[in-house]
């Protein structure tokens, strides 16, 4: 699916909406309802959170316009800026992206708040999507561990060189995948965000092993 909007290329792939499909289905297997406002709220959930860090990304002047794709297990914003970006035009862009969706999650709490909808199980279980998929995915994607926005924030904050940085914060992010991981699973008996975050520990350590061999 390939259409523009706010002058942004946006393309949503299958394999996207096959993961979010799977998603909806281990949380409400007999409510095929639920399941396909899963997907759709989900969806524009991460294309709010991908306009936060393409806005952000043209405020600072780009070269051509920042594109947009969903595909696999996350939303991804390309850009190319005019020039080389300062760490703190770096952390303003991957930030933006966790605000826009926090942003959102506000506006459905009013709305939850406000008592403008009627509530009913079925609204109520929207709005718990609504949540989750706001206010939980900012809060994940904040977590200090590449190539996660807060990954990519705690590598321009950390000193040193373009190399020693990127060590630094491969080494961080292992520590904290790991832990988080495990107190998912342990506390909560969670198995598909762990799954996710020892994906990115692995990613992190086959990082650290091509800086080595290239020390």
């Amino acid at each position: 699916m390939n259409f523009q909007m706010f002058g942004f290329p946006i393309t949503i792939k299958g394999s996207f909406l096959g993961v979010i499909a799977m998603l909806g289905f281990v949380s409400f297997q007999d409510r095929l309802d639920l399941i396909a406002a899963f997907v759709v709220i989900a969806v524009v959930s991460v294309l709010i959170h991908e306009f936060g860090h393409a806005f952000a990304a043209r405020s600072q002047g780009t070269q051509g316009a920042p594109t947009i794709s969903l595909e696999g297990m996350a939303g991804f914003t390309r850009y190319r800026l005019a020039a080389a970006p300062s760490r703190m035009q770096s952390i303003f862009i991957s930030f933006a992206g966790p605000l826009a969706g926090i942003v959102l999650g506000l506006v459905i709490l009013g709305v939850f708040w406000s008592g403008v909808v009627t509530r009913s199980e079925f609204n109520d279980r929207l709005f718990d999507i609504g949540f989750f998929t706001t206010f939980g995915w900012s809060a994940f994607n904040l977590l200090p561990i590449v190539p996660l926005d807060g990954g990519h924030i705690m590598t321009d904050m950390i000193p040193g060189s373009v190399r020693e940085r990127g060590r630094r914060a491969a080494i961080v992010s292992i520590a904290i995948a790991v832990i988080v991981g495990g107190l998912l699973y342990w506390q909560l008996g969670l198995l598909f965000a762990p799954l996710i975050l020892g994906g990115m520990a692995f990613q992190n350590f086959q990082m650290l092993q091509a800086s080595s061999a290239a020390r």
